[in-house]
């Protein structure tokens, strides 16, 4: 009888004691991902931001999404491809009829900030940047 109990248990203590198998999305899921939001936005102002990543063909891709603060509710727009900087930033472009903007992301921990660079197509409106501190959500 303890023949066949002592395998057992020696198996049973192999299984447990294993570490849990790392999954190939885990891989594939940068730090920033996830929805962020800046609770202290004004009109206009980033508000929430969701960045999502997989990967395709072995590389890790990214896209971002953006709410500003608007009313009756918030404006988007869209998502869009993102990238990693050499310097780890993560940066994504919204082009637009009127005018481009474009975020940066910076990592702060379990904050990130963003700055908003706004390129206006239309004559005589001035460029315009803002920055943002955003929690996760």
């Amino acid at each position: 009888m303890w023949s066949l109990l002592i395998p057992f248990v020696v198996a049973l203590t192999v299984i447990v004691a294993a570490p849990p198998p790392v999954f190939a999305e885990n891989r594939c899921r940068i730090p920033e991902a996830g929805r962020w939001y800046n609770p202290r936005a004004a009109t206009q102002q980033v508000r929430i931001i969701e960045i999502e990543s997989h990967c395709r063909g072995g590389l890790i891709v990214s896209r971002m999404r953006v709410f500003t603060r608007c009313a009756p509710r918030d404006c988007k727009w869209g998502w869009t491809d993102a990238i990693r900087l050499t310097n780890g930033r993560l940066l994504a472009r919204f082009p637009g009829l009127f005018g481009a903007r474009e975020v940066e992301i910076i990592p702060m921990n379990h904050r990130i900030e963003a700055l908003v660079k706004i390129q206006s197509h239309t004559a005589g409106v001035q460029d315009g940047f803002h920055a943002a501190i955003l929690e996760r959500d």
